[in-house]
């Protein structure tokens, strides 16, 4: 436990020392700050927050260390607190973000509370509690995506799909901008499986999802997979005309692929039937109903003779 030396006169009795004794073993961050804000002292895993020695880390004003959205929130906690001593701060747990002194960053728990004037005399301390989730976080991120994405492909899955359809859906509708949805099956899949294996369909898809992805023509598209070998792109403010713009280059590109990389011949190429509907005008009244359409416009464009383009209704 480190302590600066405006804090020593505060720390005589047996009682207090214990209780330090105590914070130097606790499994949390630890430290203590005057109603500046300056940090008077830190324990051996509070210093981990903030990647530097507890030397260079006495005298210094504790909020400096914090992300700018929560450096102004407690400068002001403070600040508010003298001029209102006579209400405890208590603060927290709250989740913040510390910049360490190398420049990487920590997200935490952090409680922020008042001690007690029998503890520390007529000098106004503060304890503050740290409680690293960089690594919660780190995991929760990782389940999440799992959560939302197709592991084969690498698109988000169909449950992400109709979360963002639905989003796009109302900010569309409350714009009143058009919303368009294309809607692509891989042509005859089922006999690329059966004649080169499944493995080998599996990288086929991975290639259409590269160009689904390339022909997104703004950062607000999305291209997920429906099912199988069924994939949608959703094209917010984009009308039925880009939509069969973007349609045409997925159809190129996609004829264009090549499978030489996976020892197949290099005459071999596939196809994709698309259906697109779009809802201008407010011709639809829910997100199923233009998913619908769609698939309506791309059993036309199948049962008309594949690689073809439709439109809905």
């Amino acid at each position: 436990m480190r302590l600066s030396k405006t804090f020593l006169p505060a720390v005589q009795s047996h009682r207090i020392s214990l209780f330090y004794n105590i914070l130097n073993n606790i499994a949390e961050g630890v430290f203590i700050v005057n109603d500046e804000g300056v940090i008077e002292m830190i324990n051996p895993l509070g210093v981990t927050f903030f990647g530097a020695p507890a030397e260079s880390l006495l005298g210094q004003k504790w909020f400096y260390f914090l992300t700018s959205q929560y450096y102004e929130q407690y400068q002001d906690i403070f600040a508010n607190w003298k001029n209102n001593q006579n209400q405890p701060l208590s603060h927290g747990p709250k989740e913040v973000v510390i910049n360490r002194i190398d420049g990487t960053l920590v997200e935490a728990d952090l409680s922020l509370s008042f001690l007690p004037t029998s503890m520390t005399g007529i000098t106004p301390l503060f304890i503050g509690v740290l409680h690293n989730l960089s690594q919660h976080k780190a995991q929760y991120r990782e389940l999440r995506k799992q959560a939302y994405t197709d592991q084969l492909t690498g698109l988000p899955n169909r449950y992400d799909l109709e979360q963002k359809l639905g989003e796009c859906w109302n900010q569309c509708i409350n714009n009143h901008q058009p919303l368009s949805l294309i809607l692509i099956d891989v042509d005859y899949f089922k006999t690329f499986n059966d004649q080169y294996g499944h493995l080998n369909g599996d990288k086929c898809l991975q290639k259409i999802a590269r160009v689904l992805q390339d022909c997104l023509p703004s950062n607000d598209s999305l291209a997920a997979r429906y099912g199988g070998e069924e994939f949608v792109l959703i094209l917010p403010h984009c009308p039925v005309q880009g939509a069969e713009l973007v349609a045409r280059h997925i159809q190129k590109a996609i004829c264009a692929l090549k499978f030489t990389d996976m020892q197949l011949d290099a005459h071999l190429s596939i196809s994709v039937s698309q259906g697109i509907a779009c809802n201008q005008g407010g011709q639809y009244r829910t997100p199923e109903a233009l998913i619908f359409a769609a698939d309506t416009a791309l059993y036309r464009a199948k049962a008309d003779g594949r690689n073809r383009i439709n439109l809905g209704l």
